[in-house]
């Protein structure tokens, strides 16, 4: 048993893997009520796990920039000093696995990918044909104390954004037709994952040609790209939310759409948690490694026929045959025929369960 139910997850990757982590989070809790859970993260990302029942703290680690060393030293003091009784690393990376290991905490749980792994107490295998989720959920079956119930297992991340952030976007959104809003959010840390400027801009003008509203959503580094698509598209009808808003509240803005669209980005989790019917494109990346949306409220869009997808598990900084084929050849028409099919269903279906 877990002698004083304490238990740090650590997760420093992207936000989407934070927001994917959270049902193994909500699952843990389930099965170990009285448990404490911490999460420790990249600063930024603690946005998403701010006001979550299951959670007691999210630490942020900033790992980049100077003083890597003492940034490293002090975020495991602070784990040291809370005595934690079990850490589960769903993170598979070096720094990640030498605050697991040097953290004295009893209970070490990570994958057998982990690059470290020989430092765990538990090593989970890694189902490489699995959704996240699911491998995630692995490594809370790993917890002592666990006798795993699927009754009280979560596959939905759950997000708890604050009455200011409700009342910040809600005023944002009055100023726009939310009655046909749609949600795009074309960006991405990685060139081969990111829809084209001149594709993003096509496809808002064919929906306000069509009487829906739009809104662009992304991080502060994508307001230079969602700047440009404003300013060629200078309509009414769209508003930019690009870098005006955290992960919690862009979750908002989704959840107030009738439809999300976008690439393969943390936008895509935040709204299976929104439970807003997803658009997903793909470019460089597909299905196979783990990452879409698990809900069945969603519709992939991408060019089956390339020999050179999937060409990477993350992303590129640029396309290795040089042709950018996988995206650029994705047709505007079928987006907004998925987009419209959509909103049909949803309206017809008047609140009634459906399945695309």
């Amino acid at each position: 048993m877990i002698k004083n139910n304490k238990i740090l997850i650590i997760q420093t990757a992207f936000l989407g893997d934070v927001i994917l982590a959270l049902p193994m989070v909500q699952t843990i809790k389930k099965h170990l009520p009285g448990s404490e859970i911490d999460f420790l993260c990249v600063p930024g990302n603690e946005s998403v796990l701010t006001g979550h029942p299951s959670l007691k703290n999210a630490i942020p680690y900033d790992k980049k920039g100077g003083d890597k060393l003492d940034k490293f030293i002090e975020v495991l003091s602070e784990i040291r000093e809370n005595e934690y009784d079990v850490i589960v690393c769903p993170h598979r990376y070096t720094r990640s696995a030498l605050l697991t290991y040097y953290s004295e905490a009893n209970t070490r749980i990570g994958f057998n990918r982990n690059s470290l792994s020989f430092l765990l107490t538990k090593k989970v295998p890694y189902l490489f044909n699995a959704h996240e989720i699911h491998r995630n959920l692995e490594l809370a079956k790993a917890v002592p104390g666990i006798n795993f119930d699927e009754e009280k297992v979560s596959l939905k991340p759950e997000l708890f954004p604050s009455v200011d952030d409700e009342t910040y976007i809600l005023d944002l959104l009055n100023q726009i037709d939310k009655n046909r809003l749609i949600t795009i959010a074309p960006c991405s840390r990685w060139f081969t994952k990111q829809f084209p400027e001149e594709k993003t801009i096509a496809l808002i003008k064919l929906l306000i040609k069509n009487g829906y509203s739009a809104v662009l959503i992304g991080g502060n580094e994508d307001t230079v790209y969602c700047n440009k698509v404003e300013k060629e598209i200078s309509d009414k009808m769209l508003i930019n939310l690009c870098g005006k808003t955290s992960p919690i509240q862009s979750y908002l803005v989704i959840k107030n759409s009738k439809a999300l669209v976008t690439v393969d980005s943390a936008a895509q989790h935040i709204g299976a948690a929104a439970d807003t019917p997803i658009i997903l494109i793909y470019g460089s990346t597909n299905r196979s490694f783990g990452f879409y949306p698990l809900t069945s409220k969603n519709k992939i869009i991408e060019i089956n026929d390339l020999d050179c997808r999937p060409c990477t598990d993350h992303g590129r900084e640029s396309c290795p045959q040089s042709h950018f084929n996988c995206l650029n050849d994705i047709e505007i028409e079928n987006i907004y025929k998925s987009i419209n099919e959509v909103v049909t269903l949803i309206e017809g279906v008047k609140g009634r369960d459906y399945n695309f």
